[in-house]
């Protein structure tokens, strides 16, 4: 049944959805370690105190886990272990993790911590284990990075049970690539090859199975997931056949018998009499009609079945029409849902992405060889903070920041964020366009001028710091659940020194963006400016567009 295999196949996204809930939170369970001083200091000189005082069994039982490394800035470990949790022993470090080190896959790039952190599942030879691997940054959260601190706990089936039963549900994990995997799991994992990321197959007459695919840490099917469920629906729709067909053979009976038991005259005029009454109600289809016969036989009393044969195929006629109006409603619901579900979509994502995004489950990333980029950011804005309340607050950098978001539209620009008082904007993708500086210059100017206005007709004293800069980023979309649409690349950077190293009510521009914009901008050399992880750049100030001669 169609029903029956679209409530299976909502229970096994509902198991998907537990195994990557899990993940995310053995990620954020160890976060606090990779941000610890005490850890930032192990992991470069091995302290002995560290380990006694904090790597103990009682750590292990509590949070379940098979598995801790501590790596210095080279891979090199300086302290690994294993534990067994049923003899509550040290144990070695589990065969596969090793190797998984030695060739590098588990370690971080020093000059991104905050987005080094990788987590997931990782097949072994001794099962399947939960893996989180992240970058020793210290308190501050922000590096260097002196190592990496790396936890693991196999996923058994205690431990599968204990996520599957928050959720009522029943679930059974394998290796994809188990030579001994049960007939059920074959049929299903040839299946799953294909596109359907879902595959439905009755178990017996009381169960039906729903089997998905899990990938490991590095994007590749690892695990085959079955949940089981009861087939209730299949049973209430054979329970309500037999029900129908009892009542449709029951009547036939009774009719059968007074028909060979009433010969007379009388009771054939009557039952003919009953027999045009109900083709009559047949014929309109009017179910609350009923049919009159009076008198205490066989007969009267066949009519009586009939009426409440009538009765009861009204209520049920009634409760079909319930039921059609209330999945008519839903079906409106979900369709205004998915309309909305579209336009937050829109308001995100440009459009582009956005369609890909729904075309296409997939990693959505692009590279982009020349864009112009817009850092703005407001100056003494902390001040600003501290004597607005919050509501005010709040009001006046929605106004302010809805105005830049319309010159964004009107100059043909895609919004990237916005961070606390800071705008970020880009000229030149997703759709390429070659004055991609050209019209980042013109909106750099217009913002200055919309600050400007928000002054006379608002009275805070607030000025902006804006820094532009032209080069090739990478552009993409991250996240599972709320996308984002961000740039990479050193060209960034550059953009953001450029605004944190101007002037407040200034545009400070790059040499790569001077070049572009010299022919139609008015531009004030600045000199060479210290810049952050580059060293001294030749900058410029934006004063204005040039009057066309």
């Amino acid at each position: 049944m169609a029903a029956e295999a679209q409530d299976t196949r909502r229970t096994a996204q509902v198991a998907l959805n537990l195994f990557q809930q899990a993940s995310r939170d053995f990620n954020a369970r160890w976060t606090d370690w990779s941000q610890w001083d005490d850890a930032y200091a192990f992991v470069q000189d091995g302290n002995q105190d560290f380990v006694r005082s904090n790597l103990v069994a009682e750590l292990f039982d509590i949070t379940r886990i098979d598995l801790a490394i501590f790596a210095d800035a080279d891979g090199t470990p300086v302290y690994s272990t294993g534990y067994d949790h049923g003899t509550k022993r040290w144990a070695p470090v589990p065969r596969g993790v090793a190797e998984r080190l030695r060739i590098g896959d588990l370690l971080f790039a020093r000059d991104a911590p905050t987005s080094a952190v990788r987590g997931g599942i990782v097949l072994l030879p001794d099962g399947p284990m939960l893996l989180c691997s992240q970058p020793s940054v210290g308190s501050a959260g922000r590096g260097p990075v002196a190592g990496t601190v790396t936890f693991g706990r196999f996923l058994t089936d205690a431990e599968i049970q204990r996520l599957a039963e928050p959720a009522g549900l029943s679930l059974a994990v394998r290796r994809l690539d188990d030579p001994d995997l049960p007939a059920d799991f074959r049929e299903a994992r040839a299946a799953l090859e294909g596109r359907d990321p879902t595959v439905v197959r009755p178990l017996s007459q009381d169960r039906i199975a729903g089997y998905t695919v899990l990938d490991d840490l590095d994007g590749h099917p690892a695990l085959i997931v079955r949940v089981d469920n009861d087939r209730a629906i299949l049973r209430m729709g054979n329970d309500t056949l037999r029900y129908l067909v009892l009542v449709t053979v029951l009547v036939g009976l009774v009719f059968g018998g007074v028909t060979l038991l009433l010969l007379e005259k009388l009771v054939l005029y009557r039952l003919a009499r009953l027999s045009r009454e109900v083709t009559a109600i047949g014929g309109v289809g009017d179910l609350s009609a009923r049919v009159a016969m009076p008198g205490n036989d066989e007969l009267s009393r066949l009519t009586g079945s009939i009426n409440g044969m009538l009765t009861a195929l009204e209520v049920n006629a009634r409760r079909q029409s319930q039921q059609k109006a209330a999945l008519e409603q839903a079906k409106a619901a979900a369709e205004q849902a998915h309309a909305r579900s579209d336009r937050l979509l829109l308001n995100i994502l440009p459009r582009s992405i956005a369609e890909q995004l729904k075309e296409h489950e997939r990693l959505i990333a692009e590279h982009f060889e020349e864009v112009t980029i817009l850092f703005a950011d407001i100056a003494s804005f902390t001040p600003l903070a501290a004597r607005l309340n919050p509501t005010e607050l709040v009001g006046l950098l929605n106004r302010m920041f809805s105005s830049f978001d319309q010159l964004a539209e009107q100059h043909g620009l895609e919004k990237i964020k916005t961070i606390g008082d800071a705008y970020m904007v880009v000229g030149g993708l997703p759709v390429q366009r070659p004055d991609h500086a050209r019209a980042i210059a013109q909106m750099a100017l217009a913002m200055t001028d919309t600050v400007r206005r928000f002054l006379a007709d608002n009275g805070e004293p607030f000025r902006l710091r804006i820094g532009i800069n032209t080069g090739p980023v990478i552009a993409g979309v991250i996240g599972k659940k709320k996308f984002s649409y961000d740039l990479w690349g050193d060209a960034v950077n550059v953009a953001s020194r450029m605004e944190s190293s101007g002037e407040p009510g200034r545009i400070q521009v790059s040499e790569a963006s001077y070049a572009l914009l010299d022919r139609d901008f008015v531009l004030e050399e600045r000199g060479l400016v210290a810049i952050k992880g580059k060293g001294a750049m030749k900058t410029y100030w934006l004063i204005g567009e040039k009057t066309p001669q």
